[in-house]
């Protein structure tokens, strides 16, 4: 599998990355792909979000420079700013001998496993698609669609967020729940950067694939 590890990118940037991935993917054999990066302050509603679930108005949004889009992928509000990696695996779930239930578990499988290099214990809960840290606090979050067997969107884990999401929306569609970053749980705060070297290798192993570190060029060849 390729990593590409991307600098801060506008999240409508890189749905037109993993785009062209996936259409390369759909139309032909190609490599499965990682990306992960983080994005600019910017609110993305699922296929089952609400406006209810905005608390703020989107001139309100816009005014503080943070971003609003309606996106493709399953869940409700997600919020993704700085200090929070996302990871977009673009990959054949056929190949993979996954269905999707088995590809989202181990989505959770690659963030509990990053998590408990920090010695912090991440955890499934029953019907809540995600990975918490206690029974109202989220940490990690997964949204996925797949196209002809082949996967976008994915996965976000918070490390150092410099905006709490909780008075701009209603995340997950779960008023009850905080979002968590992992610097919150530490004595030592870590850098991002170093939380993504550990979410690559934790994907590496729940997937079973061979990492090549490359650049964007290369996965888009």
């Amino acid at each position: 599998m390729l990593v590409v590890r991307l600098p801060l990118t506008e999240y409508i940037e890189a749905i037109e990355i993993q785009g062209k991935i996936v259409q390369r993917k759909i139309s032909g054999w190609s490599p499965d792909v990682l990306l992960l990066l983080e994005h600019p302050p910017t609110i993305t509603f699922g296929k089952r979000g609400a406006e209810s679930h905005l608390l703020v108005s989107a001139e309100d949004l816009e005014s503080s420079g943070i971003a609003l889009h309606s996106v493709d992928r399953g869940g409700e509000a997600t919020y993704h700013g700085p200090g929070q990696i996302v990871g977009y695996p673009i990959m054949d779930l056929k190949s993979a001998g996954l269905s999707i239930r088995e590809y989202v578990y181990q989505l959770e499988e690659t963030l509990i496993v990053a998590l408990a290099e920090f010695g912090v214990r991440g955890f499934r809960q029953a019907g809540k698609v995600g990975v918490w840290t206690d029974t109202r606090d989220k940490i990690g979050s997964i949204g996925v669609r797949v196209r002809r067997r082949v996967t976008y969107h994915g996965f976000s884990l918070n490390v150092d967020l410099s905006i709490d999401p909780g008075p701009l929306m209603v995340s997950c569609g779960m008023p009850d729940i905080t979002m968590v970053s992992l610097n919150d749980l530490l004595d030592h705060p870590v850098e991002t950067r170093s939380v993504m070297d550990s979410v690559a290798r934790s994907f590496a192993q729940v997937f079973g694939v061979e990492p090549e570190n490359t650049s964007l060029k290369r996965a888009l060849e």
